[in-house]
């Protein structure tokens, strides 16, 4: 790139930043473009403004966290392509009531063709983006400046009970935790650990399917049957792989289950719908 023309095209209102605001920015795109060999413009638009700031990228600036700053970037971008289209609902809370209805889709598989318009009528914009390389991501949640709640998922397993409880576990954080995640929260749900914010959102996405008493009376936790699986899934109005993953996840067995677990490609479904 010349140094004569290097920010040529850059569209800068110096009103809306600081000068801190703006130098930060042009250090933060010099290293994206060291690293990462891309000099799009509109990078330097989105570190410069919006939920994908320069922030974001500065805590290391390694490889990776470029990496998940151009991932971000890009759900940043459709995200608000999806709400330029004036179909998404204003935001004005999500409740446990209004998970149970989204839950309740995930009856009928081919429900999760619609699942991201259903969730325009609640306000919320759903996006799916592949993770790039390096990246160990199932999901993000964050607040675009309108207050809009955007949820990204990079679909990395391709199992039908993963895709619905990463959907619900990021829902449940837009539920539960709008007013206290200030920057885009990223999850990648083999690794929770004790993260208090995560339990919760874990916690609340499983009782959304299934109650604590269901749960602890559910005979299929006991026996690991198809032949209970089916059974308690239909008593309990819910998906049977979602409850087999529910179990295999429970008895750290990922064996059980694998033929009815598999049977569903969740990417080869949205592809098709895209």
């Amino acid at each position: 790139m010349d140094d004569k023309d290097e920010f040529e095209d850059f569209f800068v209102s110096t009103s809306d930043c600081s000068p801190e605001s703006l130098l930060g920015a042009l250090k933060a795109y010099t290293e994206i473009i060291d690293k990462l060999g891309s000099d799009d413009p509109l990078i330097f638009k989105d570190l410069l403004s919006g939920v994908a700031s320069s922030a974001l990228f500065r805590r290391s600036g390694t490889d990776k966290e470029a990496e998940v700053f151009l991932w971000l970037s890009q759900v940043q971008r459709y995200a608000e392509i999806v709400i330029s289209n004036g179909k998404v609902q204003k935001f004005n809370g999500l409740s446990q009531q209004s998970l149970k209805e989204i839950a309740r889709y995930s009856l009928d598989v081919e429900n999760i063709t619609n699942i991201s318009s259903l969730l325009w009528q609640y306000g919320v914009v759903l996006i799916y983006l592949p993770q790039s390389a390096g990246m160990k991501t199932d999901g993000v949640f964050f607040k675009l400046p309108c207050g809009t709640p955007i949820v990204g998922m990079t679909l990395r397993y391709d199992r039908y009970d993963y895709f619905w409880f990463t959907l619900m576990h990021e829902l449940a954080h837009v539920s539960i935790h709008y007013d206290q995640l200030y920057e885009p929260h990223f999850d990648c749900l083999e690794d929770v650990g004790e993260n208090h914010i995560e339990l919760e959102a874990n916690q609340l996405a499983k009782e959304i399917f299934i109650s604590r008493s269901d749960w602890r009376s559910a005979s299929v936790r006991r026996h690991h049957s198809a032949q209970d699986l089916f059974k308690d899934a239909e008593k309990l109005s819910i998906h049977p792989a979602i409850l087999a993953g529910f179990v295999r996840h429970d008895l750290g067995n990922y064996t059980l289950f694998n033929t009815i677990i598999n049977k569903i490609s969740v990417r080869r479904m949205i592809s098709a719908n895209a």
